[in-house]
């Protein structure tokens, strides 16, 4: 009987063995299967979202260094000379000659791509071209036309069909001419052949998998590119409305065609363009309806959208490979899990089971948890060598708990000192420390980054320099300690009066400060320097040996410009400095400003 109660238990042990070893395999295939079909996917949607993301950088750098390049074109001063002669003297004049010749030289820079450069009036006549055919047509209703002039910047149109030329798409890029004095003359024209763009969307196909292929759409939802279906070019992904066809077709956007060529139909593919999805796994047309793996990147400088797709099918071929191997290996392993479970099942016995539950038991959190000890066998050794480690690990656990706590204070305590430590810092870094307001080293990294900003917003900076008149007699007379205090009551009198929270009042160098305005201009620039004149009179310093006034004055120097990257923003330090001097130099106890560079008003 009791081999029969003993052969019960390895029949049921070998039993249980199985179904906890073959089951997990079968749970193992399935999830691995799963898994690698996820991997296999998410890998392929990397690898189409990387070509997907790259293509759109090229392009946006393609669009970046064209906008900049022609509007660095524009400010040659042969095409501003040419434009600011009346249209008499236009004709036959060295300037025509020397315009035509920048405009020849600037074409010839990519043969290969460039059109045609053309210089436009303000009324939109093609005057100059190195297409000559284009001279004197009316292009005011173009966009690259009315864009720079509603927005004062530089342009790039969309992809469009010439009328003449059969296939040749055009890409326009414009650009203001300017004087010296800022004044618009007119608009720098380039002419691109398109198929630059669409060479960049196919050149990361074969990259991103095998398979795979690339699409460029505009904001309409029209084929730009498509690096396998080029019959689908300037076809939108669904119908578009009458009206929408009409208003692109004028404009060159689709080709005159019955509507229902104009169109293919894929509206799970709209509908991820218009929720700005990044995937999405959807069938395409131009595949033969196969379902594909698709990756979506915008562009930066247009609303357009770069495609990167990949059949399903292909994205996931490993996987049937894997499945085999699979099926193969569980074979395998079911068969040697079968023998060593049975070989298992006749050696093991009760004890085993017994002290197999008490490790279980203290593995799972029951540190308390000891063996009975029944034996002085190998079995008995064992859990009396068990309990012996269980009571270490338990005492172990706990110093190390105890030992974790107050590694965590003192970590707390160290973060919180670094963190005073930092604050104290940055005050050092960027106050003055006699006048308590920002330093010279503060300003000049808010000149920067302020020059920069308003630069590419273009909006106006102003800044105020001032001093206080006649100091050395000030300081002479009240002694350094007294200078000093005046220096502190004119700071924080200043910067009580410069409220704005852009706007910062910095010590510029002894006596001298400083009031950077962003975001104005020159009237308020001196609205600005007329409140502090009125609260420093407001305040009455005592001054006795000043022979301005018998309190403290100020010598104010003022300049408003609105910057730009071409220049550096000493030159608003310089006007502001000049400006500064004519104040001192005419009297002093006033402001004055500089206008156009050239000419000083000042007054009282």
């Amino acid at each position: 009987m009791q081999q029969t109660f003993l052969g019960g238990i390895r029949r049921k042990l070998i039993g249980s063995f199985l179904i906890v070893a073959l089951i997990p395999l079968l749970l193992l295939a399935f999830i691995n299967k799963q898994t690698t079909e996820n991997a296999l996917t998410e890998n392929a949607k990397q690898a189409l979202s990387a070509a997907a993301k790259e293509t759109a950088n090229r392009i946006d750098a393609f669009i970046d260094g064209n906008l900049n390049s022609v509007r660095v074109e524009a400010i040659l001063p042969g095409l501003a000379s040419y434009l600011s002669l009346t249209p008499k003297q236009r004709d036959d004049s060295p300037e025509m000659q020397l315009a035509t010749e920048t405009l020849i030289r600037l074409s010839r820079k990519d043969m290969l791509n460039v059109i045609s450069y053309s210089l436009l009036d303000l009324n939109g006549k093609n005057l100059l071209d190195t297409d000559t055919s284009n001279i004197g047509k009316d292009e005011s209703v173009e966009n690259y036309f009315k864009k720079p002039l509603e927005t004062g910047l530089s342009y790039v149109s969309g992809m469009k069909l010439s009328p003449t030329i059969p296939d040749l798409v055009t890409l326009f890029f414009s650009s203001l001419v300017r004087n010296t004095k800022g004044d618009i003359l007119g608009v720098l024209r380039v002419s691109y052949n398109a198929t630059v763009v669409q060479q960049l969307v196919t050149r990361e196909t074969e990259r991103s998998g095998t398979k795979s292929f690339a699409i460029l759409l505009d904001e309409n939802n029209i084929y730009l590119a498509h690096s396998t279906a080029p019959e689908l070019l300037f076809k939108s992904i669904v119908p578009l409305p009458l009206n929408v066809i009409t208003q692109l077709q004028k404009a060159g956007h689709l080709p005159n065609a019955p509507i229902k060529e104009l169109a293919t139909n894929e509206p799970k593919l709209k509908q991820a363009l218009d929720n700005k999805q990044s995937y999405l796994i959807a069938s395409l047309a131009a595949t033969e309806n196969q379902v594909n793996l698709i990756a979506i990147a915008c562009l930066k400088y247009k609303p357009w959208s770069v495609l990167f797709a990949q059949p399903l099918a292909v994205a996931l071929a490993p996987v049937e490979k894997q499945i085999c191997d699979a099926m193969f290996l569980f074979a395998i392993i079911a068969s040697v899990v079968t023998i060593i479970a049975f070989v298992i099942g006749q050696l093991l016995t009760k004890p085993i089971i017994y002290l197999t539950n008490i490790v279980f038991q203290f593995t799972t959190g029951n540190l308390d948890i000891r063996a009975k000890i029944t034996s002085k066998d190998e079995i008995g050794q064992l859990a009396k060598s068990f309990n012996n480690m269980a009571l270490e690990l338990q005492t172990a656990l706990a110093t190390l708990e105890q030992r974790v706590e107050e590694r965590t204070a003192e970590l707390v305590i160290a973060k919180e000192k670094a963190e005073k430590a930092n604050q104290k810092l940055e005050q050092l870094v960027n106050l003055d420390g006699l006048t308590q307001v920002a330093n010279r080293r503060c300003f000049d990294e808010r000149l920067q980054a302020e020059w920069k900003r308003l630069a590419r917003e273009q909006q106006p900076l102003s800044l105020i320099l001032f001093d206080v008149d006649k100091f050395k007699s000030y300081n002479d007379y009240y002694g350094h300690l007294g200078g000093d205090d005046c220096l502190i009551r004119v700071a924080q009198i200043v910067q009580q009066t410069v409220y704005r929270p852009a706007d910062l009042v910095a010590r510029y160098g002894g006596e001298e400060f400083s009031v950077l305005l962003p975001n104005t201009d020159l009237a308020g620039a001196i609205q600005v320097a007329q409140n502090i004149q009125q609260a420093i009179d407001k305040m009455a310093i005592p001054h006795a040996k000043s022979d301005v006034k018998n309190i403290v004055t100020l010598s104010i120097g003022i300049c408003s410009l609105i910057p730009s990257l071409d220049i550096k923003p000493d030159i608003l330090i310089s006007s502001a400095d000049q400006a500064l001097y004519n104040a001192k130099e005419t009297g002093r106890n006033r402001y004055c400003y500089l206008l156009d560079g050239e000419q000083f008003f000042r007054s009282r």
